[in-house]
């Protein structure tokens, strides 16, 4: 169940720059499931809407979905890794999940995300409200 979401931003390509921008968004979300049967499920529901493994890393993609935190967990080495090891590095990711959780404390480096997108060393990449009706 979805317990809040950001808005939707346009967002500059990070690692791949020649390609379209994205859509990014992020959503708390209230789940029964341990956190590695929770990545299976958002992978099944990324192929059901056509992604399929073996895609360009980083590259134009129909869906992303990711598990950014999973209450205060920190799990490494195995399917899933929590937090996701690059979120601190991102700002499509850092700006929204501000929207919904600007104190949220990462278990790992010490720094609530409002701290980490103010520190974010990225060459100011574009973040940009995206206007739809939803």
């Amino acid at each position: 169940m979805v317990e809040t979401q950001s808005p939707f931003y346009e967002t500059e390509p990070v690692y791949l720059e020649s390609q379209d921008w994205f859509v990014n968004g992020v959503a708390k979300i209230l789940a029964d499931l341990e956190p590695e049967a929770l990545y299976t499920e958002l992978k099944a529901i990324e192929h059901s809407m056509g992604r399929r493994p073996g895609e360009r890393r980083f590259g134009p993609r129909i869906l992303d979905l990711d598990i950014l935190f999973y209450d205060d967990r920190i799990l490494r080495g195995g399917l899933v890794q929590i937090p996701h090891p690059r979120l601190h590095e991102r700002r499509f990711v850092l700006k929204p999940l501000c929207n919904i959780a600007p104190d949220l404390v990462h278990p790992v480096l010490g720094q609530t995300v409002q701290s980490l997108l103010s520190d974010l060393k990225d060459g100011g990449k574009r973040v940009i409200l995206y206007k739809c009706d939803y």
